[in-house]
């Protein structure tokens, strides 16, 4: 299964990018932007495990992780970040899980990849 994953710190290309994830951490989209038109948050994926954000990640082929855990480890990862509470309704997390899924089936492992403007492209 492939999924989205944080790149290393060597994968910095341009002078803007952060990463303090943890190194191959999954990793989700950003769910929304905040006020601060500096920070990066628009083009910055979460570590699932970490919470913090990194701008590059890329694709791995994972083939001990199926559907089911994946979900569950996004479910929990955004649970504690504070963005659902124990016991609410996941159905709406479990669909953006799948969408990442969809997202990462269409790029190849390895390749590293950024969001620009929305959108999740190559490097």
């Amino acid at each position: 299964m492939k999924v989205f994953v944080a790149a290393g710190p060597g994968t910095k290309k341009r002078s803007d990018d952060f990463n303090w994830t943890v190194d191959g951490e999954l990793v989700r989209l950003p769910f929304g932007r905040c006020d601060c038109p500096d920070c990066g948050c628009e083009r910055a994926m979460a570590g699932l495990a970490s919470s913090k954000a990194t701008t590059t990640f890329a694709v791995v082929d994972n083939p001990e992780l199926d559907a089911e855990t994946y979900v569950r480890a996004f479910i929990d990862a955004v649970v504690r970040q504070g963005f659902l509470a124990e016991g609410d309704d996941a159905g709406w997390i479990a669909e953006i899980a799948d969408e990442h899924l969809r997202l990462a089936s269409q790029f190849n492992p390895g390749q590293l990849l950024e969001i620009r403007r929305g959108r999740v492209h190559a490097r």
